[in-house]
């Protein structure tokens, strides 16, 4: 009864919190407990920066809601990378100082191009590593820059900024240990949970029924999985025994993206080749088996076993059939290491076998990278030029910051939104920072009451950061306050001082979104050429023999340029033309991967006297050249030349030429699907006779 009392009582709070607060409802998850962290580690870094009486002790609460993350994981991931950065960016500043401590040209200049770098840099990487890139080259904006008429300043400030910055970090990781905020790792390991079933949905389709859904459903699906890297760099912070656990997250995602692949090959070629129904029904039957835990070599034999009934003891799979077996026992082989990865995360043990470091890889995005540098070079020169022309005193600072908002802008999407973001969160933040000072402060100046004082500060600037759709107001308004209060350990209330500087913040907001919006802006339709291009350059090094050898490095890479190419194509006019676009060079990477493994099947086969010389024809033939027109019967011929895998062969003998088989026949049907499409885009020319 008591149970029911209180689940009762829980009803009705609810009922009424619904009732009198509506708005409560739309409110993102865990706001409150992400804003009383934040709140909590700006009390405890700004009362020990009074205590210690730092230069700067507004630098303190910059830092907090730098590093201001929902999750542990985030925040302590974020906090190591800042103090990486901001001590690259204080050895970068007083070299800078020191050799053109007099010459102000050549030492704006080596600012813009070390801006330029680490915003190249930045946006190559990703999660906070791409953070760290970007905090080396912001802190030679905040530390030189404000060091141009007094050089002799420069390693004072760096090593005030340093204090500062370290108890902020210490701050932030205290209190998010101790608090037992919400841990990345669980999230990381509920995406994998999460993604467990349309993956087990698929591959029993594939495997069973033999359907196929369409490259871009698939490719949404394999992004989501390479989305959770996010995750995993953040959940590693957290781990004991991180390494081995973060390795079976990897591993999971690898294997789910293994049997996507294999799913697309099962259900676009299976069923339509020369498949005897008992090769499928002995399939399925395996597939069924949940409880086998074999390699692929093992599983290849289980089903040749299914296969080989008293009906037809002898049967030798043909080239459509050893491809589905191939397939299939990939397949059945990733589901296993799929549960071996799973378990590897959640108590870190597991097999040697499984124990093998994974790599994930992913392809970087050089246009955009260096569209984003080039943004910086010109935009930091520009205001740069316009401080110089203007000559007014204290526009250092206007440079200063727009320099950091333009480079924490380099690795954002829409930088149109982050230089919207500037222009609307630094003057709501001027406007904030002008009431508690002249209206609020001056009935109080002890640390409690300043405490109070920021909290309601504190909750709207984590409430807009935890919306995508307010985060870079957020960000601009959380992070500039307490620079634009002035938080010093004599507050100052003068407003002509309060004005003469934050009139340059504001200058430093409006030309960061002149720069922002009107210079260099992103087009959608020329990062999915750019990607397209890498998908035919990587398939023209693959034909050539020259491309990536098969495993997860490739795997990963493969579907990362199809994830991305299609998140551009999503941010275009959905049209048939794209559709039809991404099935293209979905047919160009699945080309790019059969070659890649029937290379690595060619060479294991070279092993057997009997399919060497087979194995030796079929990798010239994997070199795929003009004439284009004769190439399909090259790769018949190549599949014809492989001996039957007949059941009195002994039995590896028998895994490698049905994989070999498998290999090239993977190859002759994807170039099939992928010949016209190459002709339409001019990668292949065929004349009159081809």
């Amino acid at each position: 009864m008591s149970d029911t009392s209180a689940a009762n009582a829980g009803h009705r709070l609810r009922d009424m919190a619904r009732l009198h607060f509506p708005w409560a409802e739309r409110l993102p998850p865990g706001w409150l407990g992400f804003s009383l962290r934040t709140w909590f580690s700006l009390v405890i870094g700004l009362a020990t920066a009074f205590w210690v009486q730092i230069d700067n002790p507004l630098l303190v609460g910059v830092t907090v809601m730098i590093l201001a993350q929902p999750l542990r994981g985030q925040a302590l991931s974020k906090a190591f990378y800042r103090i990486v950065g901001t001590v690259v960016g204080m050895g970068v500043s007083i070299v800078l100082v020191a050799v053109w401590n007099q010459q102000r040209g050549p030492f704006l200049g080596g600012v813009a191009l070390w801006l330029a770098a680490c915003a190249f840099v930045g946006s190559l990487e990703r999660d906070f590593r791409s953070y760290g890139a970007l905090l080396s080259g912001y802190t030679v904006a905040l530390v030189a820059v404000n060091c141009i008429d007094t050089p002799q300043n420069v390693f004072n400030i760096a090593v005030s900024r340093a204090s500062a910055i370290t108890i902020g970090v210490f701050a932030v990781a205290v209190v998010n240990i101790i608090s037992g905020s919400p841990e990345a790792s669980r999230g990381l390991a509920a995406g994998l949970k999460q993604l467990t079933r349309p993956i087990s949905e698929t591959a029993r389709a594939a495997l069973q029924h033999l359907y196929d859904r369409g490259a871009q459903t698939d490719i949404k699906l394999a992004g989501g999985i390479l989305a959770l890297t996010t995750r995993l760099s953040y959940a590693r912070t957290e781990f004991e025994r991180g390494g081995t656990r973060t390795n079976g997250a990897r591993l999971a995602m690898v294997s789910m993206l293994t049997v996507l692949d294999c799913a697309r090959g099962l259900g676009r070629h299976t069923g339509h080749g020369n498949i005897d129904p008992a090769v499928e029904d002995a399939i399925a039957r395996i597939a069924r088996q949940t409880d086998l835990r074999l390699d692929q070599a093992g599983f290849t034999l289980r089903i040749l076993e299914a296969i080989r009934t008293e009906e037809r003891p002898a049967h030798a799979p043909n080239a459509d059939e050893a491809f589905a077996i191939e397939r299939a026992a990939r397949m059945l082989t990733a589901r296993v290491r799929l549960h071996a990865g799973q378990q590897m995360l959640v108590d870190g043990t597991g097999s040697a076998a499984d124990s093998k470091t994974i790599a994930i890889a992913t392809q970087p995005n050089i246009l955009l990278a260096f569209i984003g540098a080039l943004r910086v070079l010109v935009g930091f020169s520009f205001a740069a030029g316009v401080c110089v022309i203007t000559g007014l005193p204290g526009a250092t600072v206007a440079l200063a910051q727009t320099a950091l908002t333009l480079t924490l802008a380099a690795t954002n999407v829409d930088t149109a939104r982050f230089g919207m973001g500037a222009v609307i969160g630094i003057p709501c933040s001027v406007l904030a920072a002008a009431a508690l000072n002249f209206f609020v402060l001056l009935h109080g100046a002890d640390m409690p009451f300043l405490a109070l004082a920021l909290l309601p500060q504190t909750f709207l600037a984590c409430l807009l950061l935890m919306r995508p759709g307010t985060a870079a107001i957020g960000f601009n308004y959380g992070v500039f306050f307490f620079a634009i209060l002035g938080l010093d350990n004599h507050q100052s209330y003068n407003p002509t001082e309060f004005l003469n500087r934050n009139i340059f913040y504001l200058l430093a907001a409006l030309l960061a979104f002149i720069i922002l919006v009107l210079l260099f802006p992103p087009s959608a339709r020329r990062q999915r050429f750019w990607m397209a291009s890498t998908i035919v350059r990587a398939l023209e090094r693959q034909m050539a023999g020259r491309g990536e050898a098969d495993g997860p490095t490739r795997l990963t890479r493969a579907y990362d340029r199809l994830a991305q190419m299609q998140f551009w194509c999503d941010r275009l006019p959905s049209s048939p033309s794209n559709t039809r676009q991404l099935e293209s060079f979905t047919a160009f990477t699945e080309l790019d991967g059969a070659l890649a493994r029937a290379r690595v099947y060619a060479r294991q086969a070279t092993g057997y006297a009997l399919l060497r010389p087979a194995a030796e024809l079929a990798a010239r033939e994997l070199q795929l050249h003009a004439p284009w027109g004769d190439l399909d019967a090259r790769l018949q011929h190549a599949c014809a030349a492989v001996p039957a895998p007949s059941a009195h062969l002994p039995q590896p003998e028998q895994v490698a030429a049905i994989n070999l088989l498998a290999g090239l026949d993977a190859v002759l049907h994807s170039w099939r699907a992928a010949q016209p499409r190459l002709r339409h885009y001019g990668i292949i020319k065929t004349g009159k006779a081809g």
